[in-house]
C-alpha cells in the first residue's frame, strides 16, 4: 500500500513521533495537487480547518 511504502522511509525513527508523521501524510493526501507553503504553515500553526464528511 502507499502508506506502507511511505513509512519505509522512517525506518529506525522512534514510534513516539508516528502520530506526527501520519498527520503530515494526511495533510499531503487531502491537498494533493493544491498543497502550498501557506497551507503547510497554517497546518503547522494549528490554523488549518479540516472539513470532515460523515456518512450515515
Amino acid at each position: 500500500s502507499r502508506l506502507r511504502e511511505w513509512m519505509l522511509r522512517f525506518h529506525g525513527v522512534a514510534t513516539h513521533y508516528l502520530a506526527n508523521y501520519l498527520g503530515w501524510r494526511r495533510l499531503i493526501d487531502r491537498n494533493r495537487g493544491a498543497l502550498s507553503p501557506s497551507t503547510v504553515l497554517r497546518a503547522a500553526l494549528g490554523m488549518y480547518v479540516v472539513q470532515q464528511t460523515i456518512v450515515t
